[in-house]
């Protein structure tokens, strides 16, 4: 019987095999340690531009309830104006501390009883007018400068889907309110101080008996007073950096909520 030995050139052979292997080993670790780092960074890229274009949803509907109150925040000093917080639309327009209103504006930073733009309605006689505003300027949207009168409570619900078509109707941060570009969530955020805008609010106003069925949870504390009966819901939506992004906020405000015991 032969005995069989494994000859140096044998070993030789063995040994590069092992090497090769390892070094395959080696380059696919290095190589999923790579995939780990870029796909890490594309999900804190990702995370950041959401964060980014939430905080610019956000600012905008605090933007827009200054839109519709025509006042700037605090609202809780007396104004030389006899009106709490600042106009929104201070003079001059650089000043975040004069109560100086602009010459034809009523505390609002949109002039009222325009024949051709619209406001925000103090009574059912001025929601009618504005109505009348918008409607004239298109029949189908209904809106006009971010100001919507709609002819349902559904008949907005598409904004978002059909983003294109309703921009030309929204406003942007500041553009009726001059609001501070340093507020929280502004500062630095490029989806809000962009020249190019991304970010947009509309808002549609109901008046109390028509539009109470928006929410089915409306509490007490978000009926409107008699004087303005109207119930106020805004669309944010801001587009992030990257593409895809997009938050969408929608809120319902009451800027003169009936007393809780009246």
């Amino acid at each position: 019987m032969k005995s069989i030995s494994k000859t140096k050139s044998d070993q030789k052979g063995i040994s590069l095999f092992l090497v090769l292997i390892v070094l395959l080993l080696t380059l696919s670790a290095v190589l999923g340690s790579f995939r780990v780092s870029s796909l890490n960074e594309s999900i804190l890229a990702n995370t950041s531009d959401y964060s980014r274009a939430q905080a610019a949803a956000e600012a905008l509907i605090r933007d827009a309830e200054i839109d519709i109150r025509g006042r700037r925040p605090p609202y809780t000093t007396v104004q030389a104006d006899g009106k709490l917080g600042w106009p929104c639309r201070p003079n001059p327009a650089t000043s975040t501390t004069t109560n100086v209103e602009t010459v034809g504006y009523e505390s609002s930073c949109r002039q009222r009883n325009s024949t051709t733009t619209p406001w925000f309605p103090q009574n059912n006689e001025e929601f009618d007018a504005v109505t009348d505003i918008v409607v004239a300027n298109d029949a189908t949207k209904r809106c006009e400068n971010g100001i919507c009168m709609p002819s349902s409570t559904t008949s907005h619900a598409n904004i978002a889907s059909d983003l294109a078509s309703w921009t030309p109707f929204g406003a942007t941060y500041g553009q009726y309110t001059r609001n501070s570009l340093a507020a929280p969530g502004v500062a630095g955020n490029p989806i809000l101080t962009s020249a190019t805008p991304s970010a947009w609010y509309w808002i549609e106003a109901f008046r109390y008996s028509y539009g109470a069925s928006i929410d089915a949870d409306i509490s007490s504390n978000l009926i409107p007073s008699e004087g303005r009966n109207f119930i106020y819901r805004i669309t944010a939506i801001a587009q992030g950096l990257k593409p895809g992004t997009r938050v969408v906020i929608r809120s319902i405000f009451v800027p003169y909520p009936r007393s809780q015991g009246g």
